[in-house]
């Protein structure tokens, strides 16, 4: 039989993209021929758009990169998937059926990402002398790998620092473009060190070939930022400090002077390092779909009273909330006046505040381990405090490492990193009633979906979920 997990990197995908250029001066035919689709400097760039416009899709940080893994990582006390789609709901309260379509299609949304930016990576040749435009397709590309990479061992593996990453398994690492059917589709999967040496390897040279300014895509810091959040799973904070140091010292950007700028945005801002672009004509926004009421979405993922107590007094954020019929929900993806269509707004995927957050961290841990060389010579107080002062709290005198993850959750919930923060600092989750799940229960993995493990032979299913 042959395998169906080309589902993951369909190539003729490949060809759907949004951006215009002689590929649309073609004579209409059943198909297009790769050497055809990628063979001119305008045609990848074309398909380098195209990553972007899956990155940004509803399988991706349009959607389930980040609502999935918060509601996953969430107690159920503090925010409860209200819908009426089984499948979140399986995820919300950890009991997840191996043919869950939401899981299934963050897999394959994934490796879309991945195959195309397989296929740019294969064909820079095109560019010929123009080094510089050859590397700024191969960055780009690189990036979109990366990130794909990042967001896919986070779920379907087991933590960096659960047990021994040399030895667990990760996702199937491909770096050569899919263009048919094969039974060389039929893949092992990687180890979570493996994978993790991809992501870092994709990242760093993103980092280093691109430039300052990219209009609306990945820039140098960008990656950079991106690159914060894989040292911190791994545990390399002196790595997570420099890569925030690095995009705090740009002074490309600047907070928003009030928290709110950050919500409900129609384009990007000063804070902002990356976002999902959506317009008035084209948008794929499944965090409007789950958080805003109607008419524009669901009004599903329901915050509840819980969540709240973790504000303080006088927090500005503890009253940014949506009420509705359905219960309450984030004020982030659901704009509280109902002038804003939220559906066609951007999505906030990497922002200054947490470069901020992650500085705060790396030297509230250097404070405790008896060092004050702090990272850009700025102590926990400094970055905690700006953060304060703009949700309406006195500056604290002395700021703890508990203080700092406490801030940390409370700008960043609803911002796709709370899987991320649950396992790398070994916490717990729960479910409305029961005891405690700990941060590397085999729960707290996603499964292979169901249609990858009957397609492939070569793939080994994580444990709770068979064989």
């Amino acid at each position: 039989m042959k395998s169906r997990i080309s589902t993951l990197f369909i190539a003729a995908a490949l060809f759907g993209m949004s951006a215009c250029d002689s590929l649309f001066e073609l004579e209409p035919q059943a198909s297009i021929s790769d050497d055809v689709a990628l063979s001119t400097p305008g045609n990848v760039q074309t398909a380098v758009v195209g990553g972007y416009a899956i990155l940004g899709g509803a399988n991706t940080y349009g959607g389930s990169y980040i609502y999935l893994t918060d509601i996953f990582a969430a107690p159920t006390d503090e925010v409860f998937f209200n819908g009426t789609f089984l499948q979140p709901r399986e995820v919300n309260t950890k009991a997840i059926l191996t043919d869950n379509s939401f899981i299934a299609a963050y897999w394959s949304g994934s490796y879309n990402v991945i195959n195309r930016a397989n296929n740019v990576l294969s064909a820079t040749g095109v560019f010929g002398s123009d080094a510089a435009a050859k590397a700024k397709a191969e960055a780009e590309a690189k990036f979109l790998r990366g990130a794909a990479y990042f967001n896919l061992v986070q779920v379907f593996g087991k933590a960096f620092n659960d047990g021994n990453p040399a030895t667990n398994l990760g996702v199937p690492i491909v770096l050569t473009p899919t263009r048919g059917v094969t039974d060389e589709l039929k893949v092992a999967r990687n180890t979570v060190q493996e994978v993790y040496n991809r992501i870092t390897t994709d990242l760093t040279e993103a980092r280093d070939a691109l430039q300052q300014t990219n209009g609306v895509f990945a820039n140098t810091f960008t990656a950079s930022a991106l690159l914060t959040r894989v040292y911190l799973a791994m545990g390399d904070y002196a790595k997570a400090g420099a890569e925030a140091q690095r995009v705090i010292a740009s002074n490309r950007y600047s907070l928003f002077p009030d928290i709110r700028g950050n919500y409900v945005r129609t384009s990007n801002g000063s804070e902002t390092i990356f976002a999902v672009q959506n317009t008035a004509t084209a948008f794929s926004n499944d965090m409007a779909v789950f958080y805003a009421p109607l008419p524009y979405g669901r009004a599903d993922i329901q915050v509840r009273d819980a969540h709240l107590t973790r504000y303080e007094v006088g927090d500005v954020r503890s009253g940014l909330f949506v009420a509705t019929s359905r219960g309450r929900m984030s004020a982030k993806y659901a704009s509280p006046d109902g002038v804003v269509d939220p559906r066609r707004t951007n999505i906030t995927v990497l922002r200054l505040a947490e470069m901020h957050l992650v500085r705060a961290e790396v030297n509230a841990r250097l404070r405790a381990g008896g060092s004050n060389a702090f990272v850009g010579g700025a102590t926990p107080e400094a970055d905690i405090n700006a953060l304060r002062a703009r949700v309406g709290l006195a500056a604290k005198g002395t700021v703890t490492l508990a203080d700092v993850l406490a801030e940390r959750r409370n700008e960043l919930m609803f911002e796709g990193v709370l899987l991320l923060d649950l396992k790398r600092l070994q916490g717990t989750t729960r479910l409305q009633g029961s005891p405690d799940i700990q941060w590397n229960d085999p729960r707290m993995v996603f499964p292979i979906p169901q249609r990858e493990m009957l397609a492939n032979p070569n793939l080994v299913q994580n444990d709770t979920y068979g064989s």
